[in-house]
């Protein structure tokens, strides 16, 4: 999915009617024409890319957007605890323009994790960074769906090579598809090999992504691109439920890349949503 750099260095015969042709700079500002007209072309194209993967996305109800500003520690019972989230979702943002890495945001609904998330996601994409938003549910609708509307299985084909190929995939609420998890709920085994195959795509790359390396004889970057995960399930729930070799390659176990939302009230209660 790279870029194709556009051709603009067109014949100065086209200017005759309103440029004076003797100018002595002419060449000069024709040179300059052409590489203004270049940045446009490749700015709107990054701008388009961006945009593609946000339609791609599969969102629970309508599309998301929050701005730090957006997120009001002062509104919360710890108002420390609040900005410190906050503050740490904007560090991470701008770590991963640079790096890619995974960021698990773990704690009870509605205290805020898919907020953050979003925030992140503003940032990634003001730094030229394609953000795909994929809500568990959604997926495993579709995954399940397929079977009964052959358009369908197209969709979820599509949706399966944006999310591996997005620069960043934020993967909201894992585990709340598999039900009640305490009543002994589970996923099918089909959406089960589904969430490995993203997560190894993303943590290891494609094939595409290994051929490329290979052929360059360099090694890829573990993971190959960025995965942020929001759940309300402690790890050993996530391991019951996908198993460990998909957990491990999408639930980071560093501390400076966890955001644990202990505590925190649940803002959409006390909003009324």
């Amino acid at each position: 999915m790279s870029l194709q750099k556009a051709d603009f260095h067109l014949p100065l015969s086209i200017f005759k009617e309103h440029v004076d042709v003797n100018d002595p700079g002419l060449a000069d500002k024709y040179v300059q024409r052409n590489k203004a007209m270049e940045k446009k072309y490749n700015r709107d194209a990054v701008q388009n890319r961006i945009k593609l993967y946000r339609d791609k996305s599969l969102w629970e109800g309508a599309p998301l957007k929050f701005t730090i500003s957006d997120w009001q520690p002062d509104k919360r019972k710890d108002i420390q605890q609040a900005k410190e989230l906050g503050n740490k979702a904007v560090v991470l943002a701008r770590q991963m323009v640079n790096k890619p890495f995974n960021v698990l945001m773990l704690g009870d609904a509605g205290v805020g994790k898919t907020s953050l998330a979003m925030m992140m996601a503003g940032i990634l994409q003001s730094h030229d960074k394609t953000v795909m938003f994929v809500s568990a549910n959604e997926l495993r609708d579709l995954s399940v769906d397929q079977y009964d509307y052959p358009e369908l299985k197209l969709k979820l084909k599509d949706r399966l090579n944006f999310i591996s190929y997005a620069d960043v995939l934020i993967l909201d609420d894992l585990g709340a598809e598999a039900g009640n998890f305490e009543n002994g709920n589970r996923i099918s085994p089909s959406f089960q090999r589904l969430i490995y195959s993203i997560a190894r795509s993303r943590f290891e790359g494609t094939k595409e992504d290994q051929r490329k390396a290979l052929k360059e004889g360099r090694k890829l970057p573990h993971p190959v691109r960025s995965t942020i995960v929001t759940t309300n399930n402690i790890q050993d729930q996530l391991n019951a439920i996908y198993g460990s070799r998909t957990v491990s390659r999408l639930i980071t176990m560093k501390p400076e890349h966890r955001l644990a939302f202990n505590d925190m009230e649940d803002m959409r209660r006390q909003s009324n949503i």
